[in-house]
């Protein structure tokens, strides 16, 4: 049986670095902020499980100053295992718990490039899983499985591990994936055919986040799959100034209002702080495994008739196996797909000049 325990999504201000060094400041805030949460919320139930924002630790350089991904690699992309992660390891041993964060990082496989990568530390300090993101905007430079998708069926296989893997540990199964693509429903319930109970989606910038687009999809995405969602942003971001010059704080510019909702779609906590803040809820997995073993309304996947969606992605649009892209190659492959999709007809040309 695994007993309840809190989780805790930890919300931090983001300090701009441009070079992997300069991950220590950031490193060294998580762990301050770690210390006290663990103290904190331990009073209740012990916490087993903390979950950082995207861009926590390296912010989001290569994406404001649009880097190549070649420069990007050789000068920021982390290793795992690596400095980063072993910083984190080293409070999940002290703390006794898990600990669910991201990095952009570099494979020696792919010389040049770089994946956004989702990554589970253990109580004993392994890194036990990690996801590289599938689907990014055209402003992110990451390579995806999918741009290297020949070679990375070859060495993983075609299934829904390869793309969509889920780490089964001792306080539930766990998985997940940052910003936009938690936009793209087919990502979640991919997770969760593939076991997941727990969720986690990092962060989403502002507008979107007072727009309530984070909130609708992070509920979403929980409720049509009967599973938990830690959906964990970061809080304020911290930009250099001009030589000489203190540097600009913006506090809304990552968006907060990070929380923790049910495998029913409610809220159980939230906090509209924008800044260094976190939220702290109870995870009960049995209850979860429960509801969806005896549920008849509110647990949808028992009720899939998979026949019916087979023809649905028979087209391909995204193109597969592409190079490293920058803000304008990124874009014009945006702009081809919406021209191929108005062509399909599923797109209806607009009157609008």
């Amino acid at each position: 049986m695994i007993a309840p325990y809190t989780a805790v999504a930890l919300q931090t201000t983001v300090r701009h670095v441009t070079t992997r060094d300069e991950v220590e400041v950031n490193l060294t805030h998580i762990g301050n902020m770690i210390d006290l949460v663990t103290h904190i919320c331990s009073l209740e139930l012990p916490v087993r499980l903390i979950t950082l924002g995207e861009g926590a630790i390296q912010g989001f350089v290569d994406e404001i100053l649009d880097m190549g991904q070649a420069e990007y690699a050789e000068t920021m992309a982390a290793e795992i295992p690596g400095p980063e992660t072993d910083a984190l390891a080293a409070k999940a041993k002290q703390k006794g718990c898990y600990i669910l964060a991201q990095l952009k990082t570099k494979n020696a496989k792919y010389p040049g490039r770089f994946f956004n990568t989702v990554f589970l530390i253990d109580p004993a300090g392994d890194v036990i899983w990690q996801h590289q993101k599938n689907i990014v905007l055209h402003v992110e430079h990451s390579t995806t499985p999918h741009d290297v998708y020949d070679d990375w069926i070859a060495d993983h296989g075609d299934t829904l591990e390869a793309f969509f893997p889920v780490a089964r540990t001792e306080i539930g199964n766990i998985a997940g994936t940052v910003g936009v693509e938690a936009a793209f429903p087919e990502c979640y319930r991919a997770f969760a055919m593939n076991g997941a109970e727990i969720f986690y989606r990092g962060s989403l910038p502002e507008p979107w986040v007072s727009r309530e687009i984070f909130e609708v999809q992070n509920r979403a995405r929980a409720m049509d799959n009967t599973a938990y969602m830690l959906a964990t942003n970061t809080g304020a971001l911290i930009m250099p100034g001009p030589p000489g010059s203190p540097p600009t704080t913006i506090d809304g510019a990552l968006g907060g209002r990070s929380a923790i909702i049910d495998y029913k779609g409610h809220v159980l906590a939230t906090n509209q702080i924008v800044g260094d803040c976190y939220v702290a809820a109870e995870i009960n997995i049995e209850a979860l495994r429960h509801y969806r073993e005896n549920a008849r309304f509110g647990n949808w996947i028992p009720y899939l008739r998979t026949e019916i969606f087979g023809r649905l992605y028979d087209d391909p649009l995204w193109p597969k196996n592409q190079p490293p892209m920058q803000h304008a190659d990124a874009d014009r492959v945006f702009r081809r797909n919406v021209a191929d999709l108005l062509k399909r007809g599923t797109f209806t040309k607009s009157n609008i000049d």
